[in-house]
């Protein structure tokens, strides 16, 4: 994966790279440094809301230790043991009333020993207390000092409770004192522990805020955050509401009693967004100085990329220039450094690429331009190597009624028009011109360089140099010249290509008997009356073409019999000719004389173009019939010149 995206500017890139890492390296430290702040911030405010906590539970101990105090006091009064043993329920109420305007306690009642309600101090407390507070009455009683303090509701609203008994000297009643848990008390323990403050019930089927300091919105979202789970009591966690991130600790209220009562934990929450917020105004400040320092970054940048960017465009420029072919412009760049040292480098070689050019270009007019790269890309000295090379040899039929009549100048310039051609149709192929001999070329197809279809290269390249023909003789009848043949020879052989030669001049060509047998049936031509022959060898490896068997032959110098081919040019030429071809060639080397002198006949006239060919056959069939031939004879013909 790429870290920078792709430039087409060397500058763009460098200053990338260079911002780039610069920029990497600032977003990894404020990463690393928010992070760190974030989690200290987080230990910071669970320190603190742990220390808040024991603050309210502290508060709530003091507060419980106070009521119980108040309620012994009021145990042991004689006025309202009097009041009691009265059994007036007016006198008693008016006796709670009095103390509970002393303690300012939001609830003061009575109980008999078996928990019945008899007096309160607001009668409407009274309805509701014998069910909301029988756990606390029995807690109490079963306790070793007949004292119990917890937290529980009463109508629905908590209290911090506190139960003593009202001795006589036996106990005779239960003194109950309460105090509410609301948004009062709430506010108050944030004041003094800067702590968000809600108290609720975490029952199992719903959970019941009493008292909380938490906004509107935020109150209605904590059960559902505590509901979800994933917290433990007095550990700290993240809770989201809304945009902002509190952190969080459950802590139990009371003793087990208050646990059976229900209301039994309070949450603490800081913001941690607050706590942050000074970080987050530093920073800012950080961002603006990192804004600051990549733009000096950049201005500074700039002129030091420059230094090696501008040269460098120059030098991509006379490189430009240089692959256009022109390699006059210098390019002068005075610095002591590497730069300098590759434009020297580059001065030297353009001056080399241009004297190369100019021998290439000699030699090009001289060789084949392929030949010329081979010579010119490798050491040259003499040897050659073996390789499959197809070989096209290619002759003027009819030159020497032209040349009669035309001036040396005037000939050679006719000569150079058609071997410009047929060049042209051979290097259309990948072939090589090896040589011009005369009014003959030699071309190569596979040396130097293979192609690995060079014998259809060669065939085609053939049919081309036909066609090619064609437009030559049109010229020569516009200029009041006879129209002149061609004959095309083709053998694919292994031969030895290299360099030729003595060790002062050399050649790059071919040789080998391979050489030689395209150069015999290239003379063949004009015996058969075709325009192009190619041997057996060639007819296997060009694929894509369909041929013409010609006959058998022995050529001057080989006593192999070589079988030789005639490739057709167009699809009219093939199937049927082809078909009735090989039955008039099959009954000829079979003696069928008759068969074979039929099916030829009717060829000839079918196929003027093949009339010389056919005319050949029906020659040598009028002869067999006069001397046959011998009983060894195995259908070839045997030539003894070139």
């Amino acid at each position: 994966m790429r870290l920078f995206p792709r430039f087409r500017s060397f500058k763009a890139r460098i200053l990338c790279y260079f911002l780039g890492l610069l920029l990497a390296v600032q977003v990894v430290a404020f990463l690393a440094v928010d992070f760190a702040n974030s989690r200290n911030a987080q230990a910071q405010i669970h320190d603190d809301l742990v220390v808040a906590s024991r603050v309210f539970g502290r508060l709530i101990e003091n507060r419980s230790q106070r009521l119980v105090e108040a309620a012994r006091l009021l145990s042991g009064d004689f006025a309202f043991k009097a009041a009691f043993a009265s059994q007036d329920v007016a006198t008693i109420r008016s006796a709670l009333r009095n103390h509970q305007s002393r303690i300012k306690a939001d609830a003061f009642m009575l109980f008999s020993p078996d928990g019945e309600p008899i007096a309160a101090a607001g009668a409407g407390e009274l309805a509701a207390a014998g069910d909301d507070l029988a756990d606390l009455i029995e807690l109490a009683d079963d306790s070793d000092d007949g004292e119990a303090a917890a937290i529980a509701p009463l109508a629905g609203v908590p209290h911090q409770w506190v139960v003593v008994p009202l001795l006589a000297p036996l106990p005779v009643a239960w003194i109950t004192i309460g105090f509410r848990l609301d948004d009062e008390l709430a506010d108050a323990l944030r004041d003094l522990t800067l702590t968000e403050v809600t108290i609720l019930d975490p029952g199992d089927e719903a959970q019941v805020i009493y008292a909380s300091t938490l906004p509107k919105a935020m109150r209605s979202d904590l059960p559902g955050i505590l509901a979800a789970g994933g917290w433990r009591a007095n550990e700290s966690f993240l809770a989201r509401f809304g945009a902002d991130d509190f952190v969080t600790l459950v802590t139990p209220l009371g003793n087990g009693g208050a646990a059976e009562a229900g209301v039994n934990v309070a949450v603490l929450q800081r913001s941690l967004d607050a706590a942050l917020a000074p970080y987050h105004r530093l920073r800012l400040t950080l961002l603006l100085l990192t804004a600051v320092a990549l733009t000096i970054s950049l201005l500074i940048a700039q002129p030091i990329v420059g230094s090696v960017t501008n040269p460098v465009l120059r030098l991509a420029a006379a490189a430009r220039r240089v692959r256009q072919g022109d390699y006059s412009g210098q390019v002068n760049i005075e610095q002591a450094d590497e730069i300098g040292e590759l434009s020297a480098a580059f001065n030297d070689m353009t001056k080399g690429l241009a004297e190369r050019d100019q021998v290439r270009d000699l030699l090009g007019k001289v060789v084949d331009p392929a030949v010329a790269e081979e010579l010119l890309s490798h050491e040259v000295e003499l040897g050659g190597e073996e390789r499959e090379v197809t070989i096209l040899f290619s002759d003027i039929r009819g030159f020497t009624a032209i040349s009669e009549r035309q001036s040396p100048q005037q000939l050679v310039g006719l000569l150079n028009a058609y071997l410009t051609r047929m060049s042209a149709a051979i290097e259309g192929e990948s072939g090589v011109v090896d040589k011009y001999i005369g009014d003959a070329v030699m071309a190569l197809f596979g040396a130097p360089l293979a192609h690995g279809d060079d014998p259809a290269r060669a065939v085609r390249a053939a049919l081309v140099m036909g066609r090619a023909l064609v437009e030559v003789n049109r010229d020569f009848a516009e200029r009041g010249l006879p129209a002149v043949g061609m004959g095309v020879g083709i053998n694919t052989a292994t031969v030895v290509a290299g360099n030729m030669g003595s060790e002062s001049r050399l050649n790059y060509t071919v040789i080998g008997d391979g050489v030689n047998l395209a150069s015999r049936i290239e003379g063949l031509t004009r015996v058969y009356g075709v325009p192009v022959i190619v041997c057996e060898a060639t007819r296997a490896a060009a694929a894509g073409f369909e041929f013409l068997e010609l006959d058998r032959v022995r050529v001057k110098g080989k006593q192999n019999v070589e079988r030789i081919f005639m490739p057709l040019d167009g699809a009219a030429m093939g199937g049927d000719l082809r078909l009735r071809h090989d039955d008039a060639l099959s009954a000829y080397r079979e003696r069928a004389w008759d068969v074979a002198a039929e099916t030829f006949t009717a060829l000839r006239r079918e196929n003027p173009d093949l009339a010389e060919l056919y005319d050949l056959y029906l020659q040598r069939i009028a002869e067999y019939r006069r001397t046959p031939p011998p009983p060894d004879w195995d259908g070839a013909a045997s030539y003894d010149k070139k």
